[in-house]
């Protein structure tokens, strides 16, 4: 049976319109990608944060570290102690104050990590003053090789108590 030019046209637009709505649904855009961090107690809860520490005293919080990039990630959190709003990041800039601690790992892509901290309130730290536990998430550029700072960070306020 030999197929008329016209039949013939039809299956061959059917063919490229299929391929497209094909193409299109395995190609198309995932959004913009984002990684997040958390900040929860010892048990994994939100909203249940210290509210006083001595200084030299030892917290035990909750981090998570989210990766919704769309590729895998290496992550670093970075564990500071800011004295006053001022020394607190920005979604641009990284806190000023020296990191205390820092823990490194990796994600794959819309993948997630949860895990306990043991941070420590400075033993200099004045009593009747206020601190901020500040953890930033930074990420591994993997062109450049370095450490960029990814704009998230979780803090949590401490009143500094004998």
């Amino acid at each position: 049976m030999i197929l008329d030019e016209e039949v013939f046209a039809v299956i061959v637009a059917l063919a490229v319109v299929a391929s497209a709505v094909g193409i299109a649904s395995i190609w198309r855009p995932q959004g913009e990608g984002f990684v997040a961090i958390g900040l929860s107690d010892e048990n994994c809860r939100i909203g249940l944060y210290p509210r006083s520490a001595a200084p030299g005293s030892n917290l035990t919080l909750c981090i998570s570290v989210f990766n919704y990039l769309g590729r895998p990630a290496a992550y670093m959190v970075s564990y500071k102690v800011a004295l006053n709003t001022s020394q607190l990041p920005t979604n641009t800039t990284p806190s000023s104050r020296t990191p205390l601690v820092t823990w490194v790992g990796a994600l794959g892509d819309r993948s997630n990590r949860t895990f306990l901290v043991n941070v420590s309130v400075p033993g200099d730290a004045v009593v009747g003053s206020r601190v901020a536990l500040v953890f930033e998430l930074w990420l591994l550029d993997p062109r450049s090789g370095t450490w960029v700072y990814s704009g998230r960070w979780v803090h949590v306020w401490v009143q500094i108590v004998e």
